[in-house]
């Protein structure tokens, strides 16, 4: 009986597929660098190129797999897409990455006094990085007929690729921002007013569900790779929140229908959405968690830093603070206060910190923000956890998770498998197309404890004070400082 799995993840910064036999055990796991390239003045994956990657890591498993491969769940990043030819399948575009700024100006001709509502069809604020802008900006800047063309998330044209199929699944066609959540269907009163129709938008399926099939291999797309993941770890915990922590960080947790008016707001800077087995999910986002420890490794160095070079000096600071204030928005503030124009800064210098130090004071400032966000989510939706399932490239970073426990006053629980997105597609492929009772085994996988971090109470406590009598105050001051920038530019 065929019972394994390829879990595909198209990520931002790669694209990894794993085999899983029947027990949840990776076989093998493929992974390579996405490759990310210049563009038309922009950045840009060449949509060529990252199909024939995939398609090899597809065929090198299919190979190790031989004829026990029961599916191909796909997943990955959820705003970056591109613009085929409606009628032939063939690429017009490449694809934009979701953090491509080049759609900013057409975000910013929204009125605001339609935001509130767009907000009640959506979940979503208004962001440049949603697909509809992405859509518009390609089909301007290539000068595309809009009646001839289709747009896709970057995993709906690997699940094209694959099957001959348009097709998408609610997370994907959310991320949009011209899908209406509450009635689960394309945006019919809103598509229009960009010159569109639903048809220039793939099929909506049900996440997980077989979609198609590669040869003989039946083929779902699994969703939104923080969904994936929050699919997994939240399984035998729904109550729970699934802290994602990689480039961007998101805090995700699982809620049975939309709350009322009071908890329901763009001005909570949360964002909400259908999560893949039912009901809805909340997203708290950290936009710049790992993109800050990237930037300070590869930017603000006069040599690249190498990752073990970097903890190794993380390691060997102590854990008092370090005394700086660091407000991580360089791409913007996601939650609590959705503004994706905001700054970042960096507050406390003196002559005797070195390097170190202010990468240290950027690991707490994350930290802060990600306190202020649950603080949020506590006052909003009287959600309060003493542990937090984390996973992402983040958690191989102990100092980080160490600041994390101290800050947030919370356990830190790292699942032994690493590897949650790919785990909760392969799972949520199976749970779908075979049953609870044969994704069991996946779930249980991702349950067990890899490793726990606990707060230190002492340091806890000294962290709370320079939270409440530092960070929150110099926040309206940030606000200010965004609105008056451009006299220094």
């Amino acid at each position: 009986m065929k019972s394994w799995v390829i879990a595909l993840d198209v990520g931002t910064t790669h694209i990894k597929a794993a085999l899983l036999d029947e027990r949840g055990v990776v076989v093998r796991c493929e992974k390579v660098m996405t490759p990310l390239k210049s563009w038309h003045g922009t950045e840009a994956y060449y949509a060529k190129e990252i199909w024939e990657i995939a398609e090899s890591q597809i065929k090198e498993l299919q190979e190790i797999g031989f004829e026990k491969v029961a599916g191909i769940s796909v997943t990955g990043m959820a705003e970056a897409g591109l613009v085929l030819d409606r009628e032939n399948g063939r690429e017009l575009t490449e694809i934009l990455p979701w953090f491509s700024g080049c759609t900013k100006d057409l975000a910013k001709q929204m009125p605001k006094e339609e935001m509130v509502d767009v907000f009640r069809r959506t979940g979503l604020c208004n962001s440049y990085k949603y697909g509809i802008y992405k859509y518009i900006w390609l089909l301007e800047e290539q000068k595309l007929e809009k009646e001839k063309t289709i747009w896709m998330s970057v995993c709906d044209y690997i699940v094209y690729k694959l099957t001959g199929i348009f097709a998408t699944d609610p997370t994907f066609a959310a991320r949009t921002y011209v899908y209406d959540i509450l009635g689960m269907c394309w945006d019919t009163y809103r598509i229009p007013l960009f010159g569109l129709t639903k048809d220039n938008f793939p099929c909506v399926f049900e996440s997980g569900k077989i979609v198609g099939y590669y040869g003989k291999i039946p083929v779902a797309i699994a969703g939104h790779d923080h969904i994936c993941a929050a699919f997994g770890l939240l399984y035998h915990q729904r109550n729970g929140i699934c802290d994602s922590a990689g480039t961007s960080e998101t805090y995700v947790g699982i809620m049975d229908k939309i709350p009322k008016e009071d908890g329901f707001s763009e001005k909570t800077g949360f964002l909400y959405g259908p999560f893949v087995d039912g009901g809805y999910f909340y997203m708290g986002n950290v936009p710049s968690s790992g993109h800050s420890v990237e930037w300070f490794r590869k930017k603000l160095q006069m040599q690249k830093l190498s990752y073990e070079k970097m903890n190794q000096m993380l390691s060997e600071l102590g854990n008092t603070p370090s005394g700086l204030l660091y407000f991580p928005y360089l791409t913007g503030m996601g939650a609590p206060w959705y503004d994706p124009n905001m700054s970042g800064m960096l507050i406390g210098l003196r002559e005797n910190q070195d390097g170190t130090t202010i990468l240290k004071g950027m690991l707490e400032g994350i930290q802060f923000q990600a306190k202020w966000l649950l603080d949020e989510l506590k006052k909003h939706h009287k959600v309060c956890v003493p542990m937090l399932s984390c996973t992402g490239g983040s958690v191989h970073n102990e100092t980080m998770m160490q600041i994390k426990a101290n800050i947030l006053k919370k356990e830190i629980f790292i699942s032994e498998m690493t590897e949650a997105t790919l785990y909760g597609a392969a799972a949520l492929f199976v749970y779908k197309n075979k049953g609870k009772a044969s994704a069991e085994t996946f779930l249980e996988q991702m349950g067990k404890k890899g490793k726990v971090y606990y707060p230190d109470e002492q340091v806890g406590d000294r962290y709370e004070q320079i939270f409440q009598s530092g960070y929150k105050p110099f926040l309206e001051m940030i606000h200010g400082f965004k609105r008056n920038k451009k006299v220094l530019e």
